[in-house]
């Protein structure tokens, strides 16, 4: 007796649950394609900026990190904002970026100030949605400071200078927390 699509598509159903890794498990190792993300991972910049999201601190509210990409540059950022019912106005990126500047890859520490874009503000959604990012209120893709941004850190990325650049990020971090928890 023939199987009606119905019952096809029913086994090919259970077989893409079956064919499924156990909820929880890792998933396969993402292996960084491009220079920029290679140079990221060298710099351990995702680890060290998730140490730093997990605090609490006294005065801001801190999310993150996430990995942010373009044509040719790769970032790992968190955000972050006062806290207080109008901390929401102004959100600040702190981020690791690997970008081409002058033809080479570079590395740049900074922290980026983005104003608050949606029509309207509610509290509660709002607290839901900016845990997991800050794209849809904000309008940005977490591209390289430019600009008025301030810049911390840069400088040309040699993978042979990764420790030197490591250590640079750990100083900045450290300092940044300081600043934020004496503030």
């Amino acid at each position: 007796m023939p199987a009606t699509d119905s019952e096809k598509r029913y086994d090919d159903i259970l077989k893409n649950i079956a064919s499924r890794r156990p909820f929880g498990s890792d998933g396969p190792e993402e292996i960084p394609q491009t220079p920029p993300d290679r140079a990221l991972d060298l710099l351990n910049a995702f680890d060290a900026l998730a140490e730093i999201a997990q605090r609490d601190y006294q005065s801001i509210l801190c999310y993150g990190p996430r990995i942010c990409r373009g044509a040719a540059w790769s970032g790992v950022v968190l955000w972050y904002h006062r806290k207080g019912y109008h901390g929401y106005q102004t959100l600040n990126l702190l981020g690791v970026w690997a970008h081409y500047r002058a033809g080479e890859l570079a590395v740049t520490v900074g922290i980026r100030e983005l104003p608050y874009r949606a029509p309207v503000y509610d509290p509660g959604v709002y607290r839901v949605a900016i845990q997991n990012s800050f794209r849809l209120y904000y309008d940005d893709r977490g591209q390289p400071p430019e600009g008025d941004d301030r810049v911390l850190y840069q400088a040309p990325f040699e993978p042979k200078e990764r420790l030197r650049h490591r250590q640079a990020l750990n100083e900045l971090l450290r300092d940044w927390r300081n600043e934020v928890e004496g503030s």
